[in-house]
Parts: C-alpha cells; structure tokens; sequence
C-alpha cells in the first residue's frame, strides 16, 4: 500500500515537472518565460551528451541518441557498469529498456523498428502505428519491416508489396482493411476545412447517426472526380466495387511500404511500375542501420 502511494506521487511530481516545462514555453501562458523552456531542454541535450560520453569510455559503442534515450551495442558486463557510472556522474538511475536482435533506424529521431528476441516486433513513429491509415498500408509496412528484420532481404519484402497490389486489384483483400479511421476532435461545424473523416460524419449525421467528440469514424475512399474530401463514403454505405483501387495503391499501400525500402535502395516508382528488383544496387545493407 505504502509503495502505491510513493509511486502515486513520483508520477504526479514528473507530470507536473513536465507540464511546468512545457507551460512555460507556451507564449500564451499566464507565466510564459521561454528560458526557462530553453533551459530544460538544454540540461536534457547536456545530460544526453555527457551519457554518450561516460558510454564512450566505458568502451561501449553508441550507435543512437535523441532527447531521452541513447541505444548501444549490448555488452551485458559493461551496461551494470555505465548504469553505476552514470548515477555517480549525473545523480541519475538508468536502467536497460529494450534489448533488440536487430533494429532498423530512419533518418528520422524516435522512428525506428526492432525484432526483439521473442521474435515480435517493436516499432516506434513509423506509420504502421499511427491512425491516418488504412489497416492495409499498417499491415503491409508491418510485414515489410518483419521480412527485413527477420530475413534481411529488401527484394523478397518488395516481392509481397507487389503481391498484396496484386491482391487489392482482384478484390482478394478485406474490405474491413480499406476501412480509414479518424476521430473528431471538435463539433462538425467548428471544422474550417474540409477533412475526409468530416465529410463523412456529415453524411451520417445526415441519414440519422448521432456523433459526439471523440467518436470514431470510418470511411473508404470511392471511385470519382474532385478532391479527396469528395470522394470519401461512410463504409457502411460503401460497396467494394466502389473502392477506388488505384487511390489505396499509389496513396496507401505503396508510400507505406517505401517509407522503408527507400533506403535499401527501391523506389515507389519500381513497386507500381512492376520493374524487376534484380542487380538493384542496394545503397544500404541492414547492418548498416544498428
């Protein structure tokens, strides 16, 4: 009992220090003072670049570093000693998060992949994670990252990139895959531009449906003239022979997959054109990513 009420309180101390932080570099805050933001996140650079440091001379090799985490070649005598090290330095406790077989990194901070070692697979700010796509674009990245990872083989996930094409050209795919979600996040008429998931809750206010904020809603993108916003259809009114096949290829599932292999060396322009993937000259091998 007494441990809950410890642990209770450190999170109300790091919300509201976080929270502190955050408010004081808000220009429209009651008590704005933007050196007291740029203050925080200078002891935060600081703090990253002395750990990288200690790291260095603890003879362990760091291969990655952003506002709050760094990530180094696992040693497992020489992490309890940099752990010790840094709490005599810097006053601070760290303590291994994650230990990946491989990882994959964009050139992007806080956007990477790893396979852990029970073989599932760990995947931060990438787009398979994020709402604004269709499941099929998430699954397909997702396999995309498993087969490199996993296999190291860029042309073998392109092959199943060709393939789910294939399959979403002859209706092989679900129809609950095509299915966008968004949330609304303020009443329909607050919105002052016109959003695909807006226009679709507008239609179904229209036919009788009742929406609250933070309510979400699912739409597909159908065969037709306009802007995007235009051509969007509650799912639930929608038919698969409406779906705008080409719109879910060059918008979806093709950007998804090369958000990755980009960087192996294959284009969007090779998966939607069918060019073969063979004497590709690859402008980086896996192991260059860990």
């Amino acid at each position: 009992m007494y441990y809950r009420i410890l642990d209770a309180r450190q999170n109300v101390v790091n919300l509201i220090t976080n929270a502190s932080y955050g408010y004081a570099g808000w220009i429209g805050a009651r008590w704005y003072l933007k050196p007291v933001a740029e203050a925080a996140t200078a002891w935060g650079r600081h703090t990253i670049l002395e750990t990288i440091k200690i790291a260095k001379e603890e003879g362990l090799e760091v291969i990655y570093g952003d506002t709050d985490s760094i990530f180094i070649r696992y040693d497992p005598e020489k992490i309890g000693e940099l752990a010790s090290k840094i709490c005599e330095k810097l006053g601070l406790e760290i303590k291994p998060d994650k230990i990946y077989k491989r990882i994959f990194f964009t050139e992007a901070k806080k956007r990477y992949a790893g396979l852990l070692p029970d073989g599932k697979l760990d995947i931060v700010g990438l787009e398979v994670i994020r709402g604004d796509w269709a499941p099929i674009a998430k699954k397909v990245q997702e396999k995309v990252l498993e087969i490199i990872l996993k296999e190291q083989s860029p042309q073998k996930a392109a092959q199943h990139v060709r393939k789910v094409i294939d399959d979403l050209r002859n209706k092989r795919i679900p129809y609950r895959d095509l299915i966008i979600w968004k949330t609304l996040t303020k009443p329909i008429e607050e919105y002052a531009v016109k959003a695909a998931h807006v226009e679709a809750a507008r239609e179904l206010l229209e036919k009788g449906w009742k929406l609250s904020i933070g309510d979400k809603v699912g739409y597909v993108i159908i065969t037709g003239e306009g802007r995007l916003y235009e051509k969007v259809k509650p799912y639930i009114f929608a038919s698969y022979d409406e779906i705008d096949i080409q719109y879910y290829i060059t918008n979806q599932i093709v950007p998804a997959a090369a958000r990755v292999l980009e960087f192996f060396g294959i284009t969007e322009d090779q998966l939607l054109k069918g060019k073969s993937f063979e004497g590709v000259a690859v402008s980086k091998k896996l192991t260059d990513f860990f």
